[in-house]
């Protein structure tokens, strides 16, 4: 009897330490589900965080696509309406440039630059000047009439690259020689035009008298200048008056050479 109570004690305390060792298992496991339902409980409010997070991130990004539409409108239209007044305010100074200061610029070889409106007594009168660019250098080809100093002036212009300078002071220099009266019609300079016409003057003055001697008159002439060779020397005062056709000849290079200096090369 006492063996078989033995027996019993053992398997019921074998029994107690086996319900022990469950209890705790179950008690690890359910702490351990306790903390899985927390974490999925945790991540669940981070994804719905996230999601609405989502959300307002998107309804931003439309109201901002939204008002950066606007403003694309907004800065089309205002530069349609910009342009449009460009043009107009362009096309508004362009005419009260033809109106009042008679300019214009003509395209062709190189650029004209017309002006009219500067002569009071003749205000239809046109002056101008062309420039070409050859070689990222300005080069005046054509002045009418001529401005004096306009070579210091290019060399100004392809030093500065001051273009609107350039031709402010142009018209301004057509108008100091439209008052002072000191205008050239042609491109050459006044004494040139001095040396031209007088050197057209002796030819025609020594034309007409040729024309206007009989043929006695020339055999007299001939031989009273026939008789200094065989007699002697020629007199000193005939030698240092030369004739007006000589004056001419003598001339002309002078005026060629001057032509080449004053008039601009074309290129």
């Amino acid at each position: 009897m006492a063996a078989q109570l033995n027996e019993q004690k053992q398997q019921l305390r074998k029994l107690a330490a086996d319900l022990a060792q469950a209890l705790s298992v179950q008690t690890s496991k359910r702490s351990k589900h306790r903390l899985m339902s927390e974490s999925v409980s945790n991540a669940s409010a981070t994804n719905e965080q996230l999601r609405n997070l989502v959300v307002d991130q998107r309804a931003r990004r439309d109201e901002y696509l939204k008002a950066i539409s606007n403003e694309i409108k907004a800065i089309e239209s205002h530069e349609a309406e910009t342009d449009a007044k460009g043009d107009k305010s362009r096309e508004t100074a362009i005419m009260w440039y033809k109106k009042f200061l008679g300019f214009q610029v003509v395209g062709g070889e190189g650029v004209k630059f017309v002006f009219n409106k500067i002569d009071v007594q003749s205000p239809d009168k046109e002056y101008s000047f062309c420039i070409k660019l050859v070689k990222e250098r300005y080069i005046l080809i054509q002045c009418v009439p001529i401005v004096d100093g306009s070579e210091e002036l290019v060399k100004d212009l392809n030093c500065n690259n001051d273009l609107y300078k350039f031709v402010r002071v142009m018209r301004e220099r057509f108008q100091a020689a439209t008052i002072s009266g000191n205008i050239l019609a042609s491109s050459l300079c006044p004494d040139m035009s001095s040396i031209a016409s007088s050197s057209l003057s002796a030819l025609s003055l020594d034309s007409r008298s040729d024309n206007s001697t009989n043929p006695s008159d020339i055999q007299h002439r001939s031989k009273n200048q026939e008789i200094p060779t065989k007699k002697g020397p020629v007199s000193r005062s005939a030698t240092s008056s030369p004739s007006p056709m000589l004056c001419t000849v003598r001339c002309s290079p002078r005026i060629i050479v001057s032509t080449s200096i004053i008039l601009p090369v074309y290129s």
